[in-house]
C-alpha cells in the first residue's frame, strides 16, 4: 500500500481519489497457465506445450544449479527461492523476469557475504600517500565494513592547508586496491583475493554488474525470457560457488580443470588429418603413407571439449585451443603402439583459464604464444625481438591483444587489465624483461625445449621461427 500511494502521489492523485482496485482472481484463474510461457520448449518456439510437460521443462532448466556446501547461508537461500520460484512463471510469465532482477541483485550480497568470511573480522587500509599510517577495523557485519570505509573517506578530505590528503586502500594479501564497498569495489576485491578468475569473465562480470545497476535504478518496464532467466541463475550459482572456491564442472564463467586423455593425431602428404582415441591404433587399419603423433590433449572425439584448432598442434607453439602436451612422434602407427605399450601414459587434468604465454615480435612479425617454459630453453638467436607476457585463457586472445598494441595508442592496455579484450599485459621488452615477467606470477620456470614438431599445412597461424 504504501508504493502504490507513492506512486500516485508522485503521478499528482490524491489517495482518497482513487476509486478502482487490482482484478482479484480465483484460485482456478490462478492456476492456469500463462499461454506466452507454454510456448517455450526444448526445442525453441514453436507451438504450446502441455502446461505438464511445460512444468517438467521449466524445473529441468534450473535442476542442475547447485551451490556447494559451504555457501554462506543467507546466499544459499536467496538462492534456493529463485530456483523454487522460476517454474511458476508457467503461470505467470512475469515471474521470470522478477526472478531474473532479483537474481542480479544477488549477485552483490553473495560478494558482500564473501568479503566479511575472508576479511576473518579485521580488515586493513593503508594511505597510498604515507601522510597516515595504516587502519586495522574491526568488523562482523558488512554494515561495519561500510561505515568504515565511509569514516576513512570523511578523513581523506582536509582542507587545503592540510595537503596532500591521505588516499586510503584496502590491502588485499600485498596489494593495495581502491575500495568503496559498492559492487564495483567488491568485483575489484574479489580478483585481487583470487577468488574469481578467468580474463574472459571480466568482460561478464562488468556487463552482469551494469544489468545490475540497471535493476537498481530502473528507467523503464522491460521482460526477460525463461531461458535468459536460466542463464542468469546458472551464471549466478557459477559465481557464487567460485566465490567460495568451487569452480563449475564445464562451467559457461568459471570452468574447473578440463580432463585430457591420450590422443593419436596423424597426417599424409595430400593433407589429410585424422584424430582418435590412442587405442585407435590398435585397429588393423593402417593406412600408407601416414605419420603418427601422439599427444595429451583435452579435445578428442567424444569430449565434450571441442577445439576448434585441434589440427594446428605445435609441439612448440601453443597453437591449439585447449593446453596440449606433446608426448612421441612423428613415426609410423607400429612405432606409436610399440611406445604407447611400453610407456603406457596417463591423461590428467589442466586448467585452462588465466593462462601466461609468452610472444616475440621480430622483424615486423607477431609470431604464435608460447609457454614460459619453452620460450625459457630457446635459443640466443631465437631469443632475438621484443617480447610480451600476457595472461589471457586462450592463446588467440594473447595474440589478438599483442596484435592490436601496434593499432590505436589507446586501443590495447600495455599495463594490467586491458579494457577492451580479454587479456592481462603482464610486460614487454626483452626476452629475460618478459621471462621475468612471467616467473613473476607462475614463480620459477624450467626451461624446457620440445623437438619442433606440428601438424603440417597450418591455417591459422601461418608464422613460426
Amino acid at each position: 500500500m504504501a508504493l502504490c500511494e507513492l506512486l500516485m502521489h508522485s503521478g499528482g492523485l490524491p489517495t482518497q481519489e482513487v476509486v478502482t482496485v487490482a482484478e482479484i482472481r480465483s484460485l482456478e484463474e490462478l492456476q492456469t497457465p500463462d499461454s506466452t510461457a507454454l510456448i517455450f520448449s526444448p526445442f525453441g518456439l514453436g507451438g504450446a506445450m502441455p502446461p505438464e510437460r511445460s512444468a517438467e521443462f521449466l524445473q529441468r532448466l534450473v535442476a542442475d544449479c547447485v551451490l556447494a556446501p559451504d555457501v554462506a547461508e543467507g546466499s544459499r537461500r536467496e538462492f534456493d527461492r529463485l530456483q523454487r520460484l522460476f517454474p511458476y512463471g508457467l503461470l505467470d510469465y512475469d515471474v521470470f523476469t522478477v526472478v531474473d532482477d532479483r537474481a542480479l541483485l544477488v549477485m552483490e550480497q553473495a560478494l558482500r557475504e564473501r568479503f566479511v568470511q575472508w576479511c576473518a573480522c579485521a580488515v586493513t587500509f593503508e594511505d597510498a600517500n604515507g601522510v597516515e599510517s595504516p587502519r586495522s577495523v574491526d568488523v562482523r557485519t558488512y554494515d561495519d565494513v561500510l561505515a568504515a570505509v565511509k569514516k576513512l573517506g570523511r578523513r581523506s578530505r582536509r582542507g587545503p592547508q592540510q595537503q596532500p590528503s591521505p588516499h586510503w586502500q584496502l590491502k588485499v594479501g600485498s596489494t593495495l586496491i581502491d575500495f568503496n564497498g559498492m559492487l564495483a569495489g567488491l568485483r575489484t576485491w574479489a580478483r585481487a583475493a583470487g577468488l574469481l578468475r578467468g580474463q574472459r569473465t571480466r568482460g561478464i562480470e562488468h556487463a552482469m554488474s551494469n544489468l545490475r545497476n540497471a535493476v537498481a535504478h530502473p528507467t523503464g518496464y522491460h521482460r526477460t525470457m525463461p531461458v535468459e532467466t536460466a542463464r542468469t541463475l546458472h551464471d549466478l550459482a557459477e559465481l557464487i560457488n567460485q566465490l567460495w572456491g568451487h569452480p563449475t564442472p564445464g562451467g559457461r564463467l568459471y570452468p574447473a580443470p578440463v580432463e585430457r586423455d591420450i590422443v593419436v593425431m596423424a597426417w599424409n602428404d595430400e593433407g589429410s588429418v585424422l584424430m582418435a582415441q590412442a587405442d585407435a591404433l590398435r585397429d588393423d587399419t593402417d593406412a600408407d603413407g601416414y605419420l603418427y603423433l601422439l599427444i595429451r590433449s583435452a579435445s578428442c572425439p567424444g569430449s565434450r571439449y571441442e577445439d576448434a584448432y585441434w589440427a594446428e598442434f605445435d609441439a612448440r607453439f601453443e597453437t591449439t585451443q585447449f593446453p596440449a602436451e606433446y608426448l612421441w612422434g612423428p613415426g609410423s602407427r607400429s612405432d606409436a603402439l610399440a611406445w604407447l605399450d611400453a610407456e603406457q601414459p596417463k591423461g590428467d587434468t589442466v586448467d585452462y583459464v588465466d593462462r601466461v604465454f609468452m610472444l616475440r615480435e621480430h622483424n615486423g612479425q607477431l609470431y604464435p604464444p608460447m609457454h614460459p617454459e619453452v620460450a625459457a630453453g630457446l635459443t640466443g638467436e631465437e631469443q632475438r625481438g621484443t617480447w610480451h607476457t600476457v595472461r589471457a585463457d586462450f592463446p588467440e586472445h594473447a595474440f589478438a591483444h599483442v596484435r592490436g598494441l601496434n593499432g590505436s595508442p589507446d586501443a590495447h592496455s600495455r599495463t594490467g587489465e586491458c579494457r577492451n579484450c580479454p587479456a592481462h599485459h603482464l610486460g614487454s621488452g626483452s626476452h629475460e624483461q618478459a621471462l621475468r615477467a612471467a616467473e613473476d606470477v607462475v614463480g620459477v620456470v624450467t626451461p624446457r625445449r620440445p623437438p619442433a614438431v606440428r601438424i603440417p599445412g597450418t591455417i591459422f597461424w601461418p608464422h613460426r621461427f
